[in-house]
């Protein structure tokens, strides 16, 4: 399943600026610095404001879109598509304030958030990227690799509705296996009018709208080619987003038996959520729904074969519906397997979009974490690459923002479910 882009939003990619060009995006990165003379925003402050903020302290750039509507980037913090502004919600996504204030001070993880962030997989087992070799699989151990967590990219164009980086990377998994690699990213503003193509919905009236599409490419810039037996990587696209005790995940699988398209769902990350915490993850129809409320560690996956390349998210608090669409391949193919075993069995037959529901370490607590945030993130193939060799992945998300009933025609038509069942079914 392959994203589209209206014609005149690809011509984008040829627009380069010129040497000596005083475009922001076009000025050389800097580490992020604290900047104890800038007012640190709260939570809720609107989006001028954090922009303000960010474009001082992180480099960010806005990005323009329909009337209203606004996309916030930061090369600076490793290519994040940091949030958007859509209606009366003036940030989409969970943002770490006082964590990029920090800057990069922690080297397990600095959780600056955002709506799309760059990272490479599998997350976990003998081809894993986020253990030290020879470390249990636990969340004490777990951490980003550094080219990951750190550093900025290079914006190579831009102008007020799109910006292309690239930076070159290297990681090593759990078998001390090391890949260098070149990652090129480019981010597109969607405007509402190419939502019948994107989507096949037309905008109802009195619905504000956001969008923005993310072109990732891996190229094997090493010496070798990628093998079976070494491990192989692709692309992992993660969304970071508010969560809330009105928020609920939604992801559609392909109807069918298991014996032709294997399980519907895996829920066996973090134990099995549907035997563990039956209250928190239901089928609703033909989709998983899920809490995404911060207060329990959570999360599953669907497969290749039973991903419909769309997934979502209602915020019923702030009348928001998120969803996210990303590139499945026609033909089955190999997927890194992230669920945290050291050796397992079948280790290119992982997820091709997973959604992970944060929570405190104390998991009977009942609290909401720290950080409270939830994610929607999809993944590439991973391919035995010559040198040379890429992979392409696209990934959009998309914000609508406005009266339930409206938002509800807009799931039923893209997601296939009734926004009243999915809060009924959670008891939200």
């Amino acid at each position: 399943m392959q994203n589209t882009l209206p014609g005149t939003l690809l011509c984008l990619t040829s627009f380069l600026c010129t040497a000596g060009c005083k475009l922001p995006w076009n000025r050389p990165p800097a580490a992020p610095t604290s900047r104890p003379e800038l007012e640190i925003p709260t939570p809720d402050a609107n989006f001028e404001v954090l922009a303000a903020f960010l474009g001082k302290s992180a480099g960010a750039v806005v990005l323009e879109g329909d009337p209203g509507s606004k996309v916030l980037v930061s090369p600076r913090l490793q290519g994040r598509l940091l949030t958007c502004k859509v209606g009366s919600v003036e940030s989409t996504s969970f943002l770490d304030i006082a964590t990029i204030v920090k800057g990069e001070s922690d080297p397990r993880f600095n959780n600056f958030g955002g709506a799309d962030r760059f990272w490479i997989y599998p997350e976990a087992g003998q081809f894993g990227l986020y253990f030290d070799p020879g470390t249990e699989l636990d969340r004490k151990a777990w951490r980003v690799p550094l080219n990951l967590n750190k550093g900025s990219w290079t914006t190579t164009s831009g102008d007020a509705s799109h910006l292309a980086m690239t930076r070159d990377l290297e990681v090593r998994n759990y078998m001390e296996t090391q890949f260098n690699v070149q990652a090129e990213r480019a981010v597109f503003v969607i405007q509402a009018s190419s939502l019948p193509s994107e989507l096949g919905v037309k905008l109802p009236e009195g619905v504000a709208f956001a969008g923005a599409a993310t072109r990732n490419v891996l190229l094997n810039v090493g010496s070798r080619a990628w093998t079976l037996d070494g491990g192989l990587i692709g692309i992992w696209i993660v969304g970071t987003f508010k969560a809330s005790d009105s928020t609920a995940i939604i992801a559609p699988f392909r109807p069918g038996t298991e014996k032709d398209l294997g399980h519907a769902f895996n829920d066996e990350y973090f134990g099995k959520v549907s035997v563990e915490a039956p209250e928190r993850l239901k089928v609703v129809k033909n989709a998983v729904v899920m809490k995404a409320d911060a207060r329990h560690v959570s999360k599953f996956g669907i497969s290749q074969q039973r991903t419909t390349g769309l997934a979502g998210a209602i915020d019923f608090g702030r009348s928001l519906l998120t969803i996210v669409k990303f590139t499945v391949p026609p033909v089955p193919e190999r997927y890194g397997n992230s669920t945290w075993v050291k050796d397992q069995p079948e280790p290119f037959r992982g997820d091709a979009f997973q959604s992970y529901n944060h929570g405190p370490s104390e998991t009977r607590s009942n609290a909401i974490a720290e950080a409270p945030f939830f994610e929607l993130s999809s993944t590439s193939p991973v391919r035995p690459l010559q040198p040379g060799e890429a992979i392409t992945h696209w990934h959009t998300t998309y914000h609508f923002q406005g009266q339930l009933t409206k938002l509800t025609t807009i799931a039923r038509q893209i997601l296939g479910v009734e926004l009243v069942a999915v809060r009924d079914a959670l008891g939200m």
